[in-house]
């Protein structure tokens, strides 16, 4: 009997192992946008918030158990507001997959985000007070072979919000609500 424990006790490491997928993720923002809160007439509207574009890299690591999978990456992103606002930051989203069929699974998770850098050239910016941000992640991806295809939607849930402020006079012009609504495309390369 305890010959049989250890060698269930050895099996069980292998077998987590082998369902352990890691690799490069990669993509790029379709859509991302934000609401603008005009507060002073001094505001050109030179800031549109569907204008955002973007991109974001980093790995990410995946177990499968039978039919779901829990995944987690990790991702630098950047992002251009209107070719004026620049953000970058830190992802870290964290999704439950379920298998629709062996190559197509859909996804649901939260994503953690936080801001890294804000950056103008046409406006001061305030102070960002809490640089964190939590989204909601939805989607659907296409497995093949060691290649992977994902497109989700995000939305945020948290509120962060960016003061834009007049270059000359440092008056408070409008507000950006840094929760966006984005829409990506992804592509992961599996390692082993």
């Amino acid at each position: 009997m305890k010959n049989f424990y250890l060698i269930l006790i050895l099996l069980i490491p292998l077998s987590i192992h082998s369902q352990i997928d890691y690799g490069f993720k990669a993509g790029v923002n379709l859509n991302n946008s934000s609401n603008i809160s005009i507060i002073s007439e001094a505001f050109e509207n030179k800031i549109t918030k569907n204008n955002f574009q973007g991109f974001f890299i980093g790995s990410y690591a995946s177990i499968d158990v039978i039919i779901f999978n829990l995944r987690t990456e990790l991702q630098f992103s950047k992002t251009k507001k209107s070719n004026d606002l620049i953000q970058e930051k830190i992802e870290l989203p964290i999704t439950i997959g379920y298998k629709i069929m062996p190559f197509i699974s859909a996804f649901i998770g939260p994503s953690f985000q936080y801001i890294l850098n804000e950056k103008s050239n046409t406006f001061n910016l305030d102070e960002v007070k809490g640089k964190s941000i939590v989204g909601l992640n939805i989607g659907a991806r296409l497995d093949i072979g060691k290649l992977q295809f994902d497109l989700r939607y995000e939305k945020g849930l948290s509120s962060l919000e960016t003061k834009l402020l007049q270059k000359q006079s440092n008056i408070n012009v409008a507000n950006i609500d840094n929760r966006a609504s984005l829409l990506s495309l992804g592509f992961s390369y599996k390692i082993n």
